[in-house]
Parts: C-alpha cells; structure tokens; sequence
C-alpha cells in the first residue's frame, strides 16, 4: 500500500492527515465526498481489491468475489459473487434460485492492468428485487482455482457499522475500471423505485452514481468487509419521484427523491448462509423463497378515496390479481413499509387456487403498502426468512377530485397547426378527422395513452376536430375537449 506521506504529496492534499495515525485505513487517506478516484495496482498495494471486478451479462455491473472459505473448509468450493439484483433481471415478485446464467466476470480491474482475468458464469444461486436488491452468482471455476491465481476474495461482515462510520464504495462506472469514494453510513428505513420496494437499505452520500457502479461493495474502510451492495440512486435532479430511475426515501416532507443520495441493500446476514464454502438453506434468511406473477405490468401507483353522497369516505380496494407458486398465501395492509416483515396482523393462510386481494386499502390519504407471502403450509408460524423475502407493493391514496380537460398549446404555421399539451396532467389520448364525422363522444378511435401530446394538423385536412383526453395520477379520465379547425 502507498504510504500516506506520499500520498498526501502525490495528490496535492487530496488525502487526510488525520487518517495518518491508522495502519488499517483502507481508504488511504482519500477525504470523505470527494469525486471518485481511479484505481491502479503496479505495486500490488491493492491486491485487497482484486476481487472486485466487471459483472457482463444482459446488464454491466459490478460484482464482488466472496470469502467463504472455512479453515476445515473443504478444496475446491465454489466461487460465488455477490451482485445487485436488477444486474441479472428486474421482474418484481420473482425469486430466482439455481438458475442458468451467459455472461463473464473480470477481475483485475485496474486502471493501470494490461490483462485483466476473466471468467465464465454459471448460475444464479440467488436473486430476488423484493424487500432487497441482492444477487449471488456462481462463476464457473472454483474459488482455490480464482485464489491460485492470485485473487484475492473478501469477506462479509459479521453486523452492520453504527451509523455514521466511515465506508468506501468501490465499483466499475461504465466504460471505466474500478474506481473509490469515500463517505458515511447513513440509514434508508425503506425505499421505493417504480414497483419495487427495499426494505434493509443503507443510504450514503459517495459520489458513485453511474452506470455500472449497480452491485459494486459497500466496504467498512477499517475492515475491507463488505456490509452493502450498491443497488440505485439519485444523480439528476428529481421529477417524479418515486418513478423508475428516481428512487425515493421517508422524508419529513413524505417521500422525496434527493439528488446526490446513493443506496443499496445491507448484507451481514448473508454471513450465516455459508457452509464449508456452500450456499446452504439451513440457518439462511434468504430462504423459504415464493414467487408472485400477474398479468399487469405494473400495478396501480394511485387510487382515489370517493366520497358517498352522506359525505363518508369510502375506502378503495387493492383489486390485486396473482398467481403464487406456493399451496396458500397471507397479506396485510401496512403504512410502514418494514412492517411487511413482521409476522403480526397478517391475515390466515388462503389457498392460492384463485388469487385475489380485494380489501379495503385505507380512508385516509397517504402511502400504503400491500404485504404478500408464500407458503406450503396453513401453520401460523412465519419463519425469518421468509419475512425477508416479502412481497411490498405500494399505492398512494389522494382525495376525489374531478380531472381537469387538457390543457393545450395552439400554433399556427403557414401550412399547419400544431397542438401541444401542457400542464400538470400525467397522461393524454386523443383522435382527431373530419369535422363532419367524427364523434368524439365515442370510446373508439382514441390513441394509446402517452405522457406528452403532439399533433400536426395539415392545411389540406382542415376542416378537422381534434378530441383530448387526460387522465390523472389514478388514471381517471377527465371528459372530452373538442377543439374544431376549420381554416388556418
């Protein structure tokens, strides 16, 4: 490892003194929040790191070699890496487990490496994107053969640091080799992203969002230990929070997307699933294990709470359809998402012959999350494990209010007019044709729902009707605008 000294030298005070007083400062000295800084490894000073490298699959991630060697440990166990979930796939509900994988693993991933070391994958041991974003995945070599080729694994940790302590992210940006920053362990209570939501999360400030850097190892800076996995974060500006690329966080507020925010999954007890360098399912909390398909793509971000005509809230149901590889299933409605992994108030195990949750959400505005869990069993006791493994899916509940008609932008050119939307509604449809036919009262015709309206109505066409649509954040419609054209 490079001397402190030279350090501070060599990078014009990039490096902290007071870090001189440690002879176990992974970190080397690098302050905390800076940009990330390349990493090279001529002297071999950061053979430590070897193991971390460049995950290929469908994505580009980054991905760790772990340490599961015991000293009674047996000769050639298998060589495992731990990942970010949505490096593999990013269904929701679905657990993956022993599952054929294509793709490589590079380690060596130093700047200054001429050769790096790759190898083959072979499977997905475990996957999932439900209350975690964690992957682990078998290469096809074992990890003596990895070790006698000089690659170094590193080991989980055996509990999670008291906030506040001092972490690295190292991971690989897209197009570049490693690369390290430094910060502080900050707790994430619960986290949403589109559908999914993360329930055992760490939140730091590293200035590590790029692509690429998904999977890479949260390491405790005194240790080297890995206590995360990067999973997402915030690297522009928020526009809709909580939507696919702008995760969100509790917030006083309520939840908010915060620039500059980097998250991932806490993984100590991953500690305990590993015997004599073996996955195993005894003692694991990753197992038992369900998976969940529906025919949505996506499910219901808002529903409305209708008001009856005595003035009483009527509260909206989940109206969720599924189908569940397990004998029954249990649910429970939660205002915490965390709530979903503890055993208390879910319902009586169901049979999942025909999988339907329709109760009542809440009368209250607010978030809501529903809690699914898969079982073989009618018996009460919910094992840890399972808990974990919970299916979380959030709903927003807001208050009746009658959809707005689209508000729309008129310019005229000297052979067309265009109209476009503007506004604050979510989605729009319309049709447009002759005046003297069409029927904008009628439910056909109209185009597929989209965020942005833009429609060219041509001098040879005119005389023309054009019917809008918008539709709120419920995905309530408002009623028809008709706007006629008859000359430019």
């Amino acid at each position: 490892m490079y001397s402190i000294k030279l350090l501070l030298f060599a990078t014009l005070g990039l490096f902290c003194a007071t870090c001189m007083a440690t002879n176990h400062d992974y970190g080397e000295g690098v302050k905390r929040l800076l940009p990330a800084i390349p990493l090279d490894n001529r002297d071999g000073s950061r053979d430590h790191w070897q193991g971390i490298g460049r995950l290929t699959t469908a994505h580009t991630c980054t991905a760790t070699l772990l340490d599961t060697l015991e000293k009674t440990g047996v000769q050639r166990p298998p060589a495992y890496v731990l990942t970010a979930g949505h490096c593999i796939n990013l269904s929701n509900g679905q657990i993956m487990q022993n599952q054929p994988l294509q793709g490589t693993m590079t380690f060596n991933y130093f700047d200054d490496v001429e050769k790096h070391k790759t190898y083959n994958l072979k499977n997905v041991k475990w996957r999932s994107m439900q209350g975690v974003d964690i992957a682990i995945v078998q290469l096809d070599v074992s990890l003596k053969t990895l070790m006698e080729d000089g690659i170094k694994p590193l080991k989980l940790a055996t509990g999670t640091p008291a906030l506040n302590s001092e972490v690295l992210v190292v991971g690989a940006p897209q197009y570049r080799t490693l690369e390290m920053t430094a910060c502080t362990l900050k707790s994430a209570p619960d986290i949403i992203e589109g559908d999914w939501v993360w329930r055992n999360n760490f939140k730091t400030r590293c200035k590590s969002i790029k692509g690429g850097v998904s999977g890479a190892p949260l390491l405790d800076r005194y240790t080297n230990e890995i206590i995360g996995v990067v999973g997402t974060g915030n690297e522009h500006p928020p526009i809709a929070p909580c939507d696919l690329n702008e995760p969100c966080i509790p917030t006083r507020k309520g939840y908010s997307a915060i620039q500059g925010n980097l998250y991932g999954s806490l993984v100590p007890h991953l500690r305990s699933c590993f015997r004599s360098g073996f996955l195993f399912e005894n003692y694991c909390e990753l197992y038992p294990t369900f998976n969940v398909e529906t025919d949505k793509p996506t499910s219901a971000k808002y529903k409305k709470i209708k008001i009856s005509e005595s003035g009483h809230a009527i509260a909206p149901t989940w109206d969720y359809r599924f189908s569940i590889d397990t004998a029954f299933y249990r649910h429970k409605t939660v205002r915490v998402a965390k709530q979903c992994e503890n055993p208390l108030h879910y319902s009586a195990a169901i049979s999942s012959e025909n999988s339907i949750i329709n109760t009542k959400i809440g009368s209250r505005t607010g978030r809501y999350f529903l809690c699914i869990i898969g079982t073989n069993s009618s018996r009460s006791e919910l094992p840890p494990g399972l808990l974990r493994n919970a299916l979380s899916l959030p709903i927003v509940l807001i208050e009746d209010e009658i959809v707005a008609l689209p508000d729309l932008n008129l310019k005229k050119r000297p052979t067309y007019i265009l109209v476009t939307s503007e506004g604050a509604s979510k989605m729009y449809s319309y049709k447009v044709g002759p005046s003297d036919s069409i029927d904008c009262q009628a439910p056909d015709g109209f185009s597929p729902k989209s965020e942005y309206m833009e429609v060219y109505l041509h001098k040879k066409d005119l005389p023309a009707t054009l019917c809008s649509v918008a539709y709120d954040r419920s995905d309530d419609r408002s009623e028809v605008r008709v706007d006629q054209f008859d000359t430019l």
